[in-house]
């Protein structure tokens, strides 16, 4: 079965991210000059998604439509500039050929979040993506889960590799034979491995039943929790690419640097300008 949907969430107030998200979410924060979502979704674009589903919160709704829909009066303002027309080429595709539907989200936590959803993903798989979690590589991490999906027809769980000193508390893996979860565990727990969840999922409906299982920590119901509940395999895979954390502020100016030395036209003086600062 082909992976349609995706599930990205996008509810959370950015705290981290205070003062500037108590009035722009953080998702829409840019990288140059696209905000830090459009990335989330040209990877599931480019990973043959044909429908995304966000789950968002009364503060950032607005914002999200107005930018993932065609914009008329804009494209009669610039009509006669192919310069100006060509930066939203990329936009506008991706609005053509993509449906995006919108759903407040009404529990809170990772699976809170998704319980939200429900209603638009019944008896097919579909593909979640954390909307703070951005990952750049020339083959999409989202594909790289759905290739191994539709390999194996297994719950799939993207994760990546840290080094010691940057391991947290808690949300290592923990492994069967196969690169299956055994379970999610502390810091300090023998057998542990060094990799970590990070944000992209391919689920099957079944993990959309599990709410009345679950229990609320910190008033939060968590997707990771959910997913040690299914009694099917959950296979890992160590996805290829950069990942940064969007709501994190260092995280944030990496991501936009990362971005500045894809571009030719700026690189070199963006070069030349933090030599300057160093001196």
């Amino acid at each position: 079965m082909k992976i349609k949907k995706c599930v990205i969430l996008t509810a959370g107030y950015g705290t981290r991210m205070l003062p500037i998200t108590k009035t722009v979410s953080k998702e829409m924060l840019p990288l140059i000059d696209k905000p830090g979502i459009f990335y989330q979704v040209k990877e599931a674009y480019l990973s043959g998604i044909k429908e995304i589903i966000f789950v968002v919160s009364k503060n950032n709704i607005k914002l999200l439509k107005s930018f993932f829909s065609y914009n008329y009066e804009l494209m009669e303002e610039i009509k006669n500039s192919k310069e100006k027309k060509h930066l939203l080429d990329e936009v506008n595709e991706i609005i053509k050929n993509i449906k995006f539907t919108y759903v407040l989200q009404k529990e809170r936590g990772t699976y809170g979040a998704l319980w939200s959803a429900r209603k638009y993903l019944k008896n097919e798989a579909f593909a979640l993506m954390y909307g703070d979690d951005l990952i750049i590589n020339k083959v999409p991490a989202l594909k790289q889960l759905i290739d191994e999906y539709e390999k194996t027809n297994d719950i799939i769980i993207g994760a990546t590799t840290l080094k010691d000193e940057d391991l947290p508390k808690f949300g290592m893996i923990k492994y069967k034979e196969n690169n299956i979860l055994d379970t999610i565990c502390y810091l300090e727990e023998k057998g542990r491995s060094n990799d970590v969840i990070q944000g992209r999922f391919i689920l099957t409906p079944e993990v959309l039943n599990l709410k009345n299982q679950l229990v609320y920590h910190g008033g939060e119901l968590q997707l990771p929790t959910a997913l040690l509940l299914l009694d099917r395999n959950k296979r890992i895979v160590l996805y290829e690419g950069t990942y940064f954390n969007l709501g994190n502020k260092l995280e944030y100016v990496k991501a936009i640097i990362h971005e500045v030395f894809q571009n030719e036209d700026m690189k070199d003086e963006l070069k030349k300008f933090i030599n300057e600062l160093e001196k």
